[in-house]
């Protein structure tokens, strides 16, 4: 082919006064540094949830010994209190007139009405 017909093939290629911008590469962005006040706050907020959490599971712990031991008392006012019951039962059969005057006749004493003064 000559030179000619070859040219004639080719496309024209004509400069483009107004020529496309190329695409800038997007930079990354800058990493963004804390603040001196989000540099304390946020420890500061941490070490509060966490004390905050600490304080309530000790008053938990502290509410429940405090229970425990309250049961424990209940626990011996209820063995104290039948024990009195208990004894209460036992002075009363003692000191039944009935079982007085066996005693007193098993020691030779004799029931005499003149010796006795009735007291109101």
């Amino acid at each position: 082919m000559p030179e000619a017909a070859r040219k004639a093939l080719q496309p024209q290629v004509t400069p483009n006064r107004n020529p496309i911008p190329q695409e800038r590469p997007i930079p990354a962005p800058k990493r963004r540094t804390l603040t001196l006040f989000e540099s304390i706050l946020y420890p500061v907020m941490i070490g509060s949830v966490v004390m905050f959490g600490g304080i309530t599971v000790s008053k938990h712990n502290e509410a429940y010994n405090i229970m425990r031991d309250t049961a424990a008392v209940n626990q011996q006012v209820n063995g104290v209190a039948k024990e009195n019951e208990e004894l209460k039962y036992e002075i009363a059969q003692l000191s039944s007139p009935e079982r007085i005057y066996a005693i007193a006749e098993k020691l030779g004493m004799k029931f005499n009405e003149k010796n006795v003064k009735v007291i109101d």
